[in-house]
């Protein structure tokens, strides 16, 4: 059986002010196309189908055509389920009236995790979709006391799923959180590729899934984190947010798995590449050599840019200048050559009432910059001073 393993779409998401519709638009449109090449039996998308919980009308029209073309006009299969970013109502609404047309969404958690049986031909795949949940909700379902982390909430209910699972069939999980085979080192999240853009489940490590929870099912489809990456080998997998959607996502390289499963239920998998209107990375140098067009031949300039600019002296009106090169300019600092120790110390270290002002500027320049002032500067800062005190500035 051939899946197409997809997540963490979150149409509508707005990154720095910038809109990402017409971005998410442009990358849908290619991955019907990938459909169309690759002819899979399952498409999945394991949660943060939108970015918030009551989505912009344009981002539900944008979900209900990708939808219908996928459904309706490719005759594929849809396996869906919600994130943490999703409303869960609003996702399940209509799930029962649409199964019959292929399209099965399971937004809101029930005591039963639901199973789809889609056949192919070596026998039965049963998919189950397991939306994202908190332990404090499957603790009020099951009225169970002892369920306080997300560990302890997966493995209840695997262990309730594994009374009536058949293993002598090929099995699928498709579920939404953190996964790995490293849960007791919580400070740094199992070793997990992270991103800024992801919302945090809860705080202090108890959000941690182990993989081992896992045993039972052939493959199981991940969604939250947006890096792609597999936890412990293929059969475990995230597929990673369709798009760049922060800073720290720029050097992510974001594909689509393709899984073959075969008759024995092992996996192979296919990472396929999609093509983007705009991509979102890091440019830095000096200012006049970003505004030089001529440093950036065969670059897109209208990627999303986020500019470290190097210059040592003073730089005035850098985002008019390079938005002028780069209209989607979404972040801008300065950076110095000189390397900063990250435990820079600041005006208010020490006991900085005692100081005189030019030793107090002079601290809180060294920590901007890096580096000390000269004594041209010294003098400057002295005369505006001394001005000040005149009432002159």
């Amino acid at each position: 059986m051939k899946i197409i393993h997809t997540g963490d779409w979150h149409i509508g998401k707005i990154v720095n002010e910038f809109s990402m519709i017409e971005d998410q638009k442009f990358y849908l449109d290619r991955l019907i196309e990938l459909l169309e090449e690759e002819k899979p039996d399952v498409f999945i998308i394991a949660g943060d189908i939108y970015d918030r919980s009551v989505p912009p009308a344009e981002a539900v029209e944008v979900l209900d055509n990708v939808l219908s073309k996928i459904i309706l006009e490719l005759n594929i299969p849809v396996l869906a389920i919600s994130g943490n970013h999703d409303s869960p109502e609003r996702l399940s609404f209509g799930s029962k009236l649409l199964k019959d047309k292929g399209l099965y969404i399971e937004g809101m958690f029930n005591k039963e995790i639901r199973k789809v049986t889609i056949k192919d031909e070596f026998g039965n795949v049963n998919f189950y979709l397991l939306p994202y949940v908190d332990p404090a909700k499957v603790r009020l379902v099951y009225k169970i006391d002892n369920i306080r982390t997300y560990d302890d909430a997966m493995k209840f209910l695997i262990g309730e799923l594994e009374k009536d699972i058949n293993k002598d069939e090929r099995n699928v999980l498709i579920t939404h959180g953190y996964v790995t085979f490293n849960i007791e080192d919580k400070e740094n999240k199992g070793d997990l590729e992270l991103s800024d853009s992801e919302r945090p489940l809860s705080i202090g490590g108890t959000d941690l899934i182990d993989g081992k929870n896992f045993d039972l099912f052939n493959y199981v489809a991940l969604g939250h984190l947006h890096g792609p990456q597999k936890v412990g080998g293929n059969r475990i997998r995230y597929s990673g947010s369709l798009l760049k959607y922060s800073i720290s996502e720029c050097r992510q390289k974001k594909s689509i798995p393709v899984i073959e499963l075969n008759r024995d239920g092992d996996v192979e998998v296919d990472l396929r590449e999609i093509p983007v209107l705009r991509d979102m990375r890091v440019i830095e140098g000096p200012l006049d050599t970003l505004i030089n067009r001529d440093t950036h031949r065969g670059d897109n300039l209208n990627d999303y840019v986020f500019v470290n600019l190097t210059d040592e002296g003073e730089v005035i009106d850098a985002i008019s200048k390079l938005r002028a090169v780069f209209p989607n300019v979404m972040g801008l600092k300065m950076v110095n050559a000189t390397v900063r120790d990250t435990d820079s110390r600041t005006s208010a270290s020490g006991n900085f009432r005692e100081k005189p002002m030019t030793e107090l500027f002079s601290d809180f320049y060294l920590s901007i910059k890096g580096k000390s002032m000269d004594d041209e500067r010294v003098e400057v800062f002295n005369n505006i001073l001394e001005e000040s005190k005149r009432g002159k500035v």
